[in-house]
């Protein structure tokens, strides 16, 4: 079955203007994670207003490395259980998927590493492997032309779909958070090919800008008790953010996490796709705020990857300093265990696994990183080059002068 779909409703605004809810949380103890959610969503009259008895509910965590929670790189399992529990006690069936880069494991193993399969059975929750799912095609713009991509059938099942996103950074999109964890509706080896297909990080970003306008989600819910900085998505730093965020749109969520990494949005892919497309708001200044505002959470010392110093090169330009500025993979020999993960998920076949590990043909990788998402023992990490290093220290000076994050 073929769909196409052009467009998003961002969902019920205050005057005129979307919602954005933060409120400070420290902890994952059910004892004060279950009334911060339930403050969170105040705005819109809480569970009792969005879930009704006999409704199907599809939540959509971000469920990216086989890690324990504690490493940051998921959705907390107790956010979403949280969640699933309040959808269940007001009598709707709850359930949960992702597809992540499963390179390694079964996905039933996936679930127990990251502690999801305790939170559904806890919660009364079904999980489901959405590669093992129907899915439905439809057609989004794409930065190239119309763009056809398969959806989870799960999308259009469910009456209320809950996008629980992360805070944490990415080595190609700067963050990520509830616009692109919409990526994780296209199941399967797609995800990878349209790496491919879109290498730099602009196109990439309207990809996924266009993908959030055509497939919206209900409400999005950002877990910020515990982000990532660094080496995100799968491999930086757990850093105590402090917050959860909480919006109708996923360009306000967005923009509420970007205040806290203290990242402007111009320096974001993604955030610059939706705003040259007029999709959703350009600042908190057009954000009506409900509890704290985000800004007064900002994170100091957060880390930035050096994205923003490569995809902002005009695309000429760029094709001619590239052998000078560039980010590229590379093996940490001592922790690789030969796994082979790396190598299965590279669409671009710039990972080989050799006796001594994996080893890189830097010309044909494309730098999209989903070899460093995921590894399952951080034996990638990200090497930048002597130019963008420089630049990376003048930028961290700049801001420590400023008093903003790094």
């Amino acid at each position: 079955m073929t769909a196409t779909v052009i467009g998003s409703n961002p969902g019920p605004t205050k005057e005129g203007r979307p919602v954005l809810a933060c409120v400070p949380c420290a902890s994952y103890e059910a004892a004060e994670l279950t009334p911060a959610v339930e403050r969170l969503l105040e705005p819109w009259g809480g569970f009792a207003a969005l879930v009704r008895p006999g409704m199907t509910v599809f939540l959509k965590p971000n469920m990216l490395s086989a890690k324990s929670p504690a490493a940051a790189a998921t959705t907390h399992p107790a956010v979403v259980e949280v969640v699933a529990a309040a959808c269940r006690a007001r009598g709707a069936r709850v359930v949960i998927g992702d597809s992540p880069p499963l390179t390694m494991k079964r996905v039933e193993d996936f679930w127990e590493a990251t502690g999801y399969r305790a939170a559904a059975d806890r919660a009364g929750a079904e999980l489901v492997a959405l590669e093992r799912e129907p899915a439905r095609e439809i057609t989004v713009t794409g930065p190239r032309g119309p763009l056809a991509l398969r959806i989870t059938d799960w999308y259009w099942r469910a009456d209320l779909v809950i996008n629980l996103c992360k805070l944490k950074t990415h080595n190609l999109t700067v963050l990520t958070g509830a616009v692109k964890n919409h990526f994780g509706l296209v199941p399967g080896l797609q995800k990878a090919q349209l790496h491919l297909r879109l290498p730099r990080a602009t196109e990439f970003g309207a990809l996924l800008a266009d993908l959030a306008a055509a497939v919206p989600m209900g409400l999005h819910v950002m877990d910020g008790i515990v982000g990532m900085d660094g080496n995100g998505p799968a491999g930086g730093r757990p850093v105590p953010t402090g917050v959860l965020l909480a919006a109708r749109d996923p360009v306000t969520v967005d923009l509420g996490a970007s205040a806290v990494a203290g990242i402007e949005p111009a320096d974001q892919p993604i955030l610059r796709q939706c705003r040259a497309r007029g999709w959703g708001p350009a600042s908190l200044d057009e954000v009506v705020r409900h509890g704290d505002d985000p800004r007064r959470w900002r994170f100091a010392g957060f880390q930035v990857p050096a994205v923003p110093l490569l995809y902002r090169v005009p695309e000429p330009l760029f094709n001619v300093l590239r052998r000078f500025i560039w980010a590229r993979p590379a093996l940490v020999p001592a922790r690789c265990i030969r796994c082979g993960a790396c190598a299965r998920v590279c669409a671009a076949r710039a990972a080989e696994l050799g006796r001594d590990g994996v080893r890189f043909r830097y010309g044909r990788c494309i730098s999209c990183f989903c070899c460093l998402e995921v590894c399952p023992v951080e034996a990638i990490a990200m090497r930048s080059s002597p130019l963008i290093q420089v630049a990376l220290y003048l930028r961290a000076w700049k801001r420590k002068l400023q008093g903003r994050s790094v």
